[in-house]
């Protein structure tokens, strides 16, 4: 056999076989990259659930609020249209209480603070849902004390963005 026709072959075997280690080195680190932005997926869309339900939570235990105050104020309330409202809620805090058991099974710690953090500010807020007015009925404002913790929840949920954006991005 001549050198004519076994340099092109050694050539074309040592390519190949460069090219079968550099591809079993790399594969791994191909994986690896795709499991982590997997995980980095899972994370920022299990954070939107989470933001989600607590703003859900909140709009509907201000609801609750409000049918509440009519009712002690006289003002008819259309019960169907209570209990629609206490469901919603009900399926809303359990979407968020599921989403943070979530969190808390994949982490990473800090993220799992701020949402016990966002839990607790629900929990807080559906302590005061049946608060009443102060003074006369006002159906545009809620109690004093139901807008402080209100505004505490929608807080913690904007710190827990801020922290989910920095650890899911």
């Amino acid at each position: 056999m001549s050198t004519n026709a076994v340099l092109p072959a050694f050539i074309a075997a040592t390519a190949a076989l460069g090219g079968v280690t550099l591809g079993a080195l790399v594969e791994p680190l191909r994986l690896g990259a795709a499991r982590r932005a997997r995980v980095r997926d899972d994370r920022a869309a299990r954070c939107a659930k989470l933001i989600e339900a607590a703003m859900t939570c909140r709009a509907r235990l201000l609801a609750l609020n409000l049918a509440h105050r009519r009712a002690a104020s006289g003002v008819e309330v259309d019960a169907a249209r209570e209990e629609e409202l206490v469901e919603a809620y009900r399926l809303a805090r359990n979407e968020l209480r599921q989403t943070v058991a979530l969190l808390r099974l994949s982490g990473p710690d800090e993220l799992v603070e701020a949402a016990m953090a966002v839990r607790q500010a629900e929990r807080a807020l559906r302590g005061v849902r049946f608060v009443g007015d102060d003074g006369a009925f006002d159906r545009d404002k809620p109690p004093q004390g139901v807008l402080d913790v209100a505004r505490a929840l929608e807080d913690v949920v904007h710190e827990f963005a801020a922290t989910a954006r920095k650890l899911a991005a």
